[in-house]
């Protein structure tokens, strides 16, 4: 009887009468969009893969990947007994754990802010000012921040030495370096970072804001308890999303910023990876920090992710 009752109910829906071709037929057009999405991934993405074998060889460009010497875990004891690669993974972490404590939370707070703007125009100006570091590039941004924080003729200091105060050597001691790397990195990515928050903001019902406001709520408390809450689930997928790149860091910031005087908190994976592959030519030692990247992002991805779950929200997973 349920057997009946389920293919009744197929056969009403148009689903389960027909063999798979013909949805694929029927809607071939949406299919055909998605060729060119599915061969980047696969040309770009996934061919790649096949160089991870370099990380277990002795990789020597004329020989080429199958040329070269299958070593096994050797490079990767080479990497692991080095106190160079220990410093740029504490390093990473750092960086991006304080990125995140600052950038995190004042992302969600300039959403809301942006939000609660009635001017249009204003408005509008304002998401601009704020998108337009993020097309910014690092070289031109490490620029302006050099411009900005040089110990000797800096604008910052400057003003500071007219007041009458020592100068704060930014960029030469390795607290105010972290404080400078974080600055620069909100500046440059706390407007685009909104996006997301207030295309959530703008798909919160309209009749929970009046009903609030005629049950007697402030501004604030409408805030604290609608908007916050509806938009609990995007914040918890964000904040997941985040952690899970705890290991990754760009290139050019650090790269850009740092300098011999601040190497022991600048050296980070990237610039290491950098240095061993581009300047020492050392391909397998590089390859074999990459896969260390790659796979500490996944663990922690899943755990962030079965953490989410555990208190109760939806993960991404």
């Amino acid at each position: 009887m349920k057997r009946k009752n389920l293919a009744r109910r197929q056969a009403r829906a148009g689903t389960g009468s027909k063999p798979i071709w013909f949805y694929l037929w029927r809607d071939k057009w949406l299919y055909l969009m998605l060729v060119p999405v599915i061969v980047y991934y696969i040309v770009f993405k996934y061919i790649p893969m096949y160089g991870l074998t370099i990380a277990f060889k002795d990789f020597n460009v004329f020989k080429g990947i199958n040329g070269s010497e299958w070593v096994g875990l050797e490079n990767f004891k080479k990497v692991f007994s080095t106190d160079l690669f220990w410093l740029s993974t504490r390093n990473t972490l750092v960086l991006n754990l304080a990125t995140l404590l600052v950038n995190f939370p004042l992302t969600i707070l300039v959403a809301l802010m942006l939000n609660e703007i009635r001017s249009v125009a204003f408005k509008k100006v304002s998401q601009t000012l704020l998108y337009l570091p993020h097309f910014i590039s690092w070289v031109v941004v490490a620029g302006i921040a050099t411009n900005l924080f040089a110990q000797t003729d800096g604008s910052i200091n400057n003003f500071i030495t007219n007041l009458g105060f020592s100068p704060i050597p930014f960029l030469n001691n390795n607290g105010w370096w972290i404080f400078t790397y974080v600055v620069s990195n909100v500046w440059k990515e706390i407007g685009w970072g909104t996006i997301i928050y207030l295309a959530a903001i703008a798909g919160i019902d309209e009749s929970l804001y009046e009903a609030a406001y005629i049950d007697g709520a402030t501004k604030i408390q409408r805030i604290l308890y609608v908007t916050l809450p509806m938009i609990k689930s995007v914040v918890i997928v964000m904040l997941i999303l985040s952690i899970s790149k705890m290991m990754s860091i760009g290139l050019d910031a650090p790269l850009l910023l740092g300098n011999t005087k601040v190497i022991n908190v600048s050296e980070v994976i990237s610039t290491y990876i950098y240095r061993l592959g581009i300047v020492k030519a050392e391909y397998s030692l590089s390859t074999v920090i990459g896969l260390f990247q790659s796979v500490i992002n996944i663990i922690i991805l899943f755990l962030a992710d079965r953490f989410a779950k555990s208190i109760g929200e939806e993960g991404i997973i």
